[in-house]
């Protein structure tokens, strides 16, 4: 491969991606001494400047590659929506082969750019919020932005030259597509909304519903289980519900807005019902139901259809 920018400052981009721990262990493996005071981004420098160009290339040789393959992991995590940052919102501007992705956590946000074609493949303009990727570093949110780019053909693979990949990249992006989608939130008709998908993934397509109200217009309970949540010393029961077959879309203001190509079919579905609902309900394996609620990503249930009102058996 070859990298047109010079050994140095490749590792300063590779290099952020490390903790304080396995860059002091860099320290020791070179005899680097002095470091131990040093925040992060001085150790980094330091590595640097205490080495030569062949020790360079053999620090580049050692760590580039699981460098690389765990950012794109990480990426692909949250493209799936099996990470605890989700993709809230992507924006291309096809003229320009711009590409925007928000990331949302449990608290924070993330924003990251990328701008890649044929004339910068050699380094690309490129930014974001996170520690990694403010430092020009190779962060989980720069590869989503890449895998985007890649997809929406605005540079081919065969002229990356800045960094090495996984053997098994191309295969492992194989199924990601970017969709637009024209129904928004609550009903809404938007002229356009752009998710990152992994058509191989439940998850990963349900995630263009986060938070949002959704209507289950079908599914089979295929599995009932009693639980208990425990909030400051309050004690709730509810149950956790399996669905099978579902058959969901946004909720709609209008039943004329109703298109039935718009629906996902999703394999299995995980549902939380009040205690006092089913109770009511007495819902059973085998029943056919249909619900309003609201998706949500729990940290320990995954994605989960929250606030059921009102069950309906179809």
């Amino acid at each position: 491969m070859d990298r047109k920018i010079d050994d140095r400052t490749y590792l300063k981009y590779l290099l952020p991606s490390l903790n304080v721990k396995d860059l002091k262990e860099i320290c020791r493996e070179y005899d680097i001494k002095g470091y131990s005071k040093l925040t992060k981004e001085k150790i980094i420098e330091f590595i640097l400047d205490s080495q030569s160009e062949e020790e360079m290339r053999e620090l580049i040789k050692n760590k580039e590659i699981s460098i690389i393959e765990k950012g794109i992991k990480l990426a692909l995590d949250k493209i799936k929506g099996k990470d605890r940052e989700n993709i809230s919102s992507v924006n291309i501007n096809i003229k320009l082969k711009e590409v925007e992705v928000s990331f949302k956590g449990f608290n924070w946000e993330t924003n990251a750019f990328i701008l890649i074609n044929e004339s910068n493949i050699e380094n690309p303009e490129r930014d974001c919020d996170c520690n990694i990727g403010g430092s020009m570093g190779f962060c989980s949110h720069f590869w989503v932005c890449f895998i985007i780019s890649l997809k929406k053909g605005f540079f081919s693979i065969k002229n990356w030259s800045l960094t090495i990949l996984p053997e098994d990249f191309e295969k492992n992006i194989k199924t990601i597509a970017i969709k637009e989608y024209s129904i928004g939130k609550n009903g809404d008709i938007n002229d356009k909304e752009i998710k990152i998908i992994d058509e191989s993934s439940a998850d990963s397509i349900l995630t263009r519903f986060i938070n949002e109200s959704i209507t289950v217009y079908e599914g089979t309970i295929t599995e009932i289980e009693e639980k208990q949540s425990d909030f400051q010393g309050n004690i709730t029961t509810y149950y956790s519900i399996i669905l099978d077959n579902a058959k969901l879309g946004h909720k709609l203001k209008k039943k004329s807005d109703f298109k039935k190509e718009d629906l996902l079919h999703i394999k299995k579905l995980t549902i939380r019902v009040s205690e006092s609902l089913q109770k009511e309900q007495t819902l059973a394996l085998g029943d056919k139901i249909s619900f309003n609620g609201k998706l949500s990503k729990d940290n320990l249930l995954g994605i989960i259809v929250k606030n059921i009102r009102k069950i309906q058996k179809v």
